[in-house]
């Protein structure tokens, strides 16, 4: 009988998990007046956008295939549309074009993927890419070279040295406020949060904000008629603090699923113009 329940204890979650994180996406919150909202509702309010920004948990397949419903929605509209993708570093981008221009095999484009995108697997992002090359749906690289990064997350943005600044943007930086370091504290435990080494993390993650945000702008101003898809991780698609914040001169909309330190409590207009629901998800 103990280990009936010991069994029972252990697979009831893990069982559970498992169909939440098949479970689709129905509604959302629409952030300005706290309305809730069906997705074909919210995906129309998305309409005429020149940029949307699409966030997730890495690892939720719902997300994911909100995703690519949105941008369904989008093309159907008829206008150029391109997806700018986190998950991708701009070193790669030439082996991303041949992918969309159909001159690259599924196989040999997953070893691109599996590169770039280390820790999650290539069926995740599967049906979007295989999407973007059937509609030679140009896909923009965003993210800043993992290694600069990782330099700035030990040491910090002041100790690049010049071979590593010139892998960045021209005039690109990393600084953080108090503000940004708070909202960072949701994602890190207690004994992670200290001193200069946490301030370091705040660095490299908004490092990667400011250079996705000089990739989208860069493709903007070349594209100026596109609309843009951004998929993102939550805590970059976020408005306040993250790579909308770095654009100014565009318009924008934000959907957002529900992250640590942002709820349906919580979220405001500064946040997000969409909040995921999930009902049997919290923080």
């Amino acid at each position: 009988m103990r280990i009936f329940r010991l069994v029972k204890a252990l697979l009831v979650p893990a069982l559970l998990l498992i169909l939440l994180c098949g479970c689709s996406i129905t509604q959302a919150m629409r952030v300005e007046n706290r309305e809730v909202v069906d997705v074909k509702t919210m995906i129309d309010e998305l309409r005429g956008s020149p940029l949307v920004f699409v966030g997730e948990r890495h690892d939720a397949p719902a997300h994911h295939d909100l995703q690519l419903d949105i941008l369904k929605a989008i093309k159907a509209e008829g206008k150029p549309v391109a997806i700018g993708m986190e998950m991708f570093e701009e070193s790669s981008q030439r082996a991303i074009d041949a992918w969309t221009a159909g001159k690259v095999p599924e196989e040999a484009f997953r070893k691109v993927f599996a590169w770039n995108w280390r820790n999650l697997p290539w069926d995740l992002y599967r049906d979007l890419l295989i999407y973007a090359r059937d509609n030679r749906i140009p896909v923009v690289a965003l993210n800043a070279p993992r290694d600069v990064v990782a330099a700035v997350a030990k040491r910090g943005f002041a100790s690049l040295t010049p071979e590593q600044l010139r892998q960045l943007p021209e005039g690109t930086d990393a600084s953080v406020n108090d503000e940004y370091l708070k909202f960072m504290m949701s994602f890190y435990p207690m004994h992670g949060r200290q001193g200069d080494a946490f301030r370091n993390i705040g660095e490299a993650q908004m490092l990667r904000n400011k250079v996705m945000a000089r990739r989208i702008s860069d493709y903007m101003k070349l594209h100026p008629d596109t609309v843009m898809v951004v998929i993102a991780g939550g805590g970059h698609a976020r408005e306040n603090g993250g790579v909308p914040a770095e654009l100014k001169e565009l318009s924008y909309k934000i959907v957002l699923p529900p992250i640590p330190g942002l709820t349906s409590e919580t979220v405001t207009t500064k946040d997000a113009n969409y909040l995921l629901v999930e009902p049997f998800f919290s923080w």
